[in-house]
């Protein structure tokens, strides 16, 4: 019976293989992580609220509170389930009128960089602030926004409410 030798040849080159394999996979792994970190340090963070005082009137706000600029694609408004198109709509619906003091801004197809916000709705009148706040509270009423990284990562989000992934 013979004994049977492994080649010193063969058994380093199985050993480099090996070696390779693993340095490979490491240099992916380490490639993931900072692909992660390059989205994570671009992330836009939308957030929206109506606030009403004595000083400023109402207003209706939208705030890119991340580290990078928020690319809007999208924006969906509804009050009490219907669908709102045009923003003198939800005027209507609220205060039965849209011959109010007012400003109005657009939101889609925007770019609201970081730390910035814009304003959707203004009005500095006081007694038409108080009604467009307090008849806003008595209905049901909702905002979507659709915005994306400049990587192309999605979220949707619904007041101080984010959800990752794909517009809807």
């Amino acid at each position: 019976m013979a004994k049977s030798k492994i080649n010193t040849g063969l058994l380093v080159g199985i050993i480099a293989i090996v070696i390779n394999i693993i340095t490979a996979s490491v240099y992916i792994y380490q490639t993931q992580i900072m692909q992660s970190q390059q989205h994570a340090s671009v992330w836009p963070y939308l957030e929206w609220r109506s606030y009403y005082n004595d000083f400023d009137g109402f207003g209706l706000r939208i705030k890119n509170n991340g580290v990078g600029p928020a690319l809007i694609k999208s924006s969906q408004l509804s009050i009490d389930g219907k669908n709102i198109e045009v923003l003198d709509s939800l005027f209507v619906a609220v205060l039965g009128t849209t011959q109010f003091p007012h400003i109005t801004s657009n939101i889609d197809n925007r770019v609201i960089p970081a730390g910035e916000s814009v304003m959707l709705v203004r009005t500095k009148n006081l007694e038409w602030g108080a009604k467009l706040y307090y008849n806003l509270q008595e209905h049901q009423f909702e905002m979507n926004i659709c915005y994306e990284s400049i990587y192309g990562d999605q979220w949707t989000c619904s007041g101080f409410e984010v959800e990752e992934g794909k517009c809807k």
